[in-house]
């Protein structure tokens, strides 16, 4: 049984198309915070708005409910006696520049559950078919996943409910009744009631151009209605300034701009909560110094002798009063504390790139960044991914020494072999980042291998793996990976 306690967390499934058995339906605060589409966030988070103004000077609580079918119409109904009001699409898209046509629509829905029209017998057992498909629906809802355009639709039994719709349909009295009191709560909650006038007016537009739409014979306009509600409002008397408000849509500009935002904020929020490999606290004595090097001073040690290359390490280690022996100690030592406490290992990712020299050093710190704060990274890349990909696949030909393809690879790309580390790595956080965001592409083009094999495997290896390798060559200390989150892995000796 449908409860308004319960959680029905619902994202706005796009394309639904003009099939009726393709129509779904949300929740509108629901489409309001997970749709992905900005035009249609904005649209709801304002049609919650304006539902909320009226919910509150008419004292009707109802559920507002959003529909995908193209079809013209909006209904009140009822849910084991919880009320609803159902907009559809194609309502939204013939009346979405005017906000107060579409305050008078919900005002004259919640009219319908006021006065209790749902409450004769015949319009009720007429609109079972359309309550029961409609309750199925939403009971059968599933919560979303944070993958970008993964919904909850709302059960395949919603189906049919467009064909159903015509049977809730209510004289004449009660659509007037239901104007009526539609109106003077549009006055109360501060929307302009000449929307009411519009409303009438575009549905005489369009039923005179015979456009298809069930709200012709749901709620029939006439002259009779549009002549009502004149005279109701100069009886009424609202605000001159009420009257003189200019036509304006649903969503504005600065709606859509802060749901545009919103979405931005909420795919960092999603990818950063992907990209955090929960690995637990660093113990205290974890960073304790070895001898006279903290750990993060060590992680830049070994950037630094990596940048020295062959001919520059014994004077790097001697600046930092260090021989072959000592740092074999510190080797030992952090590796060590690496493999009891996984959390070191990312710190040291972090300290690692953090240190960056040369002309990659914006990379390096990019990398660092994207670490340090499970975020994307903000850079363009440091060199054409092409040239990622002839420099790899140098070292991997048959019958080749793969250190010596690989300089001959970097010679003539005119890059030294420490920037290619760190371009390396770049690429493959973000070919991880874009895999766990569904789109394992890239990384199969790293990877070497075809789309096709890598689509089982690499979207796992990435939610699992948010890390890169440093490269052949290249070393850290036994048993540390750069960017590992899980098992620290041996990397090749120097």
């Amino acid at each position: 049984m449908f409860r308004p306690t319960i959680a029905l967390a619902l994202a706005l499934l796009t394309g639904a198309g003009t099939v009726r058995a393709e129509t779904h339906y949300y929740l509108v605060d629901a489409v309001a915070t997970q749709a992905g589409d900005a035009d249609l966030r904005a649209q709801a988070t304002e049609l919650e708005k304006i539902h909320a103004d009226l919910e509150r000077v008419s004292g009707v609580q109802a559920r507002l409910v959003y529909s995908t079918d193209p079809d013209i119409n909006a209904l009140a109904t009822e849910i084991d006696g919880e009320k609803i009001i159902l907009v559809q699409a194609g309502l939204l898209a013939a009346m979405g520049n005017d906000r107060d046509a579409v305050a008078a629509t919900l005002g004259h829905e919640m009219g319908h559950h006021k006065a209790d029209h749902l409450g004769a017998g015949r319009r009720k057992e007429q609109g079972a078919r359309v309550v029961g498909t409609i309750l199925g629906a939403i009971i059968g809802a599933k919560l979303g996943g944070r993958h970008a355009g993964a919904g909850a639709v709302l059960g395949g039994a919603a189906g049919n409910v467009g064909g159903n719709l015509v049977a809730l349909k209510f004289n004449r009295n009660q659509e007037m009744e239901a104007d009526r009191l539609g109106l003077g709560w549009m006055i109360a909650a501060g929307y302009n009631p000449q929307g009411m006038l519009r409303l009438q007016q575009r549905l005489g537009e369009l039923e005179a151009g015979h456009a298809p739409a069930t709200m012709f014979r749901t709620h029939p306009p006439s002259a009779k209605r549009y002549q009502a509600a004149q005279e109701l409002i100069a009886k009424l008397a609202p605000p001159a300034e009420l009257l003189a408000r200019p036509l304006a849509p649903i969503a504005d500009s600065a709606a859509i701009a802060a749901a545009t935002e919103q979405i931005r904020h909420d795919g960092e929020t999603a990818l950063a909560e992907a990209l955090d490999p929960k690995l637990g606290d660093i113990p205290a004595a974890a960073l304790a110094p070895i001898g006279a090097i903290g750990f993060d001073d060590y992680a830049a040690l070994q950037n630094e002798l990596v940048y020295a290359g062959d001919a520059g390490r014994a004077h790097a280690l001697a600046h930092h009063k260090l021989d072959a022996a000592k740092l074999a100690e510190l080797d030992r030592g952090y590796t060590a504390r690496m493999q009891q406490a996984p959390a070191l290992s990312e710190r040291y990712s972090i300290a690692f790139f953090r240190a960056t020299q040369g002309r990659f050093a914006a990379h390096g710190r990019d990398l660092a960044d994207s670490f340090a704060h499970h975020q994307a990274l903000r850079l363009d890349p440091p060199f054409p991914l092409e040239q990622l990909l002839a420099i790899n696949a140098a070292t991997t030909q048959p019958h080749v020494d793969a250190g010596q393809a690989q300089a001959e690879a970097l010679k003539t790309a005119g890059m030294t072999s420490y920037e290619f580390l760190i371009g390396q790595n770049w690429w493959m956080r973000k070919a991880t980042i874009a895999a766990l965001t569904g789109d394992t592409a890239l990384l199969a083009r790293i990877s070497g291998s075809g789309e096709e094999d890598a689509a089982d495997d690499d979207e796992e290896d990435a939610a699992e793996d948010s890390g890169v390798h440093v490269g052949e060559g290249v070393h850290v200390g036994e048993g540390v990976r750069i960017g590992g989150h899980k098992e620290p892995a041996t990397p090749a000796q120097h």
